[in-house]
């Protein structure tokens, strides 16, 4: 029953990123849970429409549900060799080429970087160097400022006075 129909994909459905096929699979599911209520709700009009048409169309419905569920299973099963046929190539050659190529240049900056390393460094030795001197400057300002606090200041009429 399943090899009388062949479900060829069309070349839209090749052109399908994975998430859009998932969620045109998710719609297509819906689609047919909705189809499978209206049919349920025919049972209820057997009278009029008879079990044989009602049969028939359950029937299709199953052989319709089965068919997509093994289109679904094909698809899954194409895509995951396609990205394992993918992995392996790109894991081949190229991608320990890429890595080699990527190895030497990460390291050719590294030795070209040398220069700046040391400036930097330089830089930062400067620095603290500087920063102990303004230290030891504001250390002593401060000495001076609080040793001209501590003596009395001379009053005005004596400063005078002895000019």
């Amino acid at each position: 029953m399943q090899n009388e129909h062949q479900i060829q994909p069309s070349d839209e459905a090749k052109d399908v990123s994975p998430q859009r096929l998932g969620d045109k699979w998710s719609e297509f599911e819906r689609e047919l849970e909705t189809l499978g209520h209206h049919l349920s709700e025919l049972w209820s009009h057997k009278a009029v429409l008879g079990d044989d048409l009602i049969r028939t169309i359950q029937a299709q419905y199953t052989e319709t549900r089965i068919r997509a569920n093994v289109w679904k299973h094909a698809t899954e099963q194409q895509i995951s060799e396609i990205r394992r046929t993918t992995r392996e190539q790109i894991g081949g050659s190229r991608f320990g080429d890429m890595r080699a190529r990527s190895k030497a240049t990460a390291f050719e900056m590294w030795e070209r970087s040398e220069p700046l390393r040391e400036g930097a460094r330089d830089v930062g030795d400067g620095l603290v160097r500087a920063w102990a001197e303004l230290r030891a400057s504001f250390g002593k300002a401060a000495t001076r400022l609080s040793s001209s606090e501590a003596v009395p200041a001379r009053p005005a009429d004596e400063h005078q006075d002895s000019s």
